[in-house]
């Protein structure tokens, strides 16, 4: 594992981090049923029946008031591109954890499986439009087969989405690292780190779990021409941002005219696609707003002697 994803895995395996997320961000009625003074974590390496090893991403275990277990299986989707089958890897990882609670015989011979909760914490920047439930990614079939096919939902956080509704909780420690992911700039970023460093003050270890991932995660994003020296000590972290202000100012700049000049692309072919071969599918729609700009290049190039959308994407969308 990089240190990268070790850097996120660190933070989000911290009961600070995932009591945050589920008492401030996301809310349900049914949260209040929970025992959030006993959460634990659990190992999360899955032996499948093919004796492969599988890696799975944090799973805590959670006691309800009335004494049952609930699960909570938190995937850290971290990368800028959306997985399309994402419902699909959350349902192997789902059969994956109920067959390691039956091994360790957390689960009694007789009883009845416990309630997991999915949840995928997504941090890119283009929102969330994956499928949310698996039986949304299977075609069309006949009415009959129907009530055969699998079903399975879980819950996506859009940090991204939250952090634009400008309402997550103020002094919520989750909510203050999804506002570091999708920060206004410099000077935002070192009013949430002060605020970080005040916030984890008896909790030493998740404070270096925010070190890591600002030095890891964050400042490699915002200042990649700039090789960092190996400092751990958040405060320090945030003079050495001050020192470069400047980099870190044309970088957040930068990082928005390409943004905007990749959305612009992308519409600029859709309308160009819709001119010539009339109203676009969902599925061309859905890949334009998820192209990478070497994606939108060779389509605009395609679609210059192209006769169909299939001649466009080569793959029949």
């Amino acid at each position: 594992m990089n240190k990268h994803d070790a850097s996120y895995r660190s933070l989000f395996s911290s009961p600070a981090i995932v009591r945050g997320l589920f008492q401030g961000i996301i809310k349900a009625q049914w949260l209040e049923l929970l025992d959030w003074d006993g959460l634990e974590p659990l190992p999360t390496d899955y032996i499948s029946d093919k004796l492969r090893q599988r890696q799975g991403d944090i799973v805590w275990r959670l006691p309800r008031l009335d004494g049952r277990d609930v699960y909570l299986l938190l995937m850290i989707e971290h990368q800028t591109t959306i997985d399309f089958y994402m419902a699909l890897r959350i349902l192997t990882y789902l059969g994956l954890l109920y067959e390691a609670l039956l091994a360790r015989k957390l689960i009694k011979p007789g009883e009845p499986l416990p309630v997991v909760l999915p949840v995928v914490i997504y941090s890119g920047v283009p929102r969330w439009n994956a499928a949310l439930n698996v039986s949304e990614l299977i075609g069309l079939i006949p009415q009959g087969p129907r009530c055969y096919l699998p079903q399975l939902q879980y819950l996506i956080v859009d940090e991204g989405a939250l952090v634009e509704t400008g309402k997550l909780p103020q002094n919520n420690l989750t909510a203050l690292l999804f506002r570091l992911e999708h920060n206004r700039g410099l000077h935002d970023v070192e009013d949430l780190i002060q605020k970080v460093y005040n916030y984890t003050k008896a909790d030493p270890i998740l404070r270096r779990a925010f070190a890591s991932w600002t030095r890891h995660v964050l400042l490699p994003r915002a200042l990649p021409e700039i090789d960092m020296p190996k400092v751990d000590d958040l405060l320090e972290i945030k003079d050495m941002l001050t020192e470069h202000s400047r980099s870190w100012t044309h970088q957040w700049k930068m990082e928005g005219l390409a943004e905007g000049r990749q959305e612009g692309q992308a519409v600029m072919l859709g309308n160009l696609l819709t001119r010539k071969f009339g109203p676009l599918p969902d599925s061309v729609q859905q890949r334009l707003k998820n192209a990478q700009p070497e994606d939108l290049h060779a389509w605009s190039l395609a679609l210059l002697d192209a006769n169909s959308l299939d001649d466009v994407f080569g793959d029949g969308q």
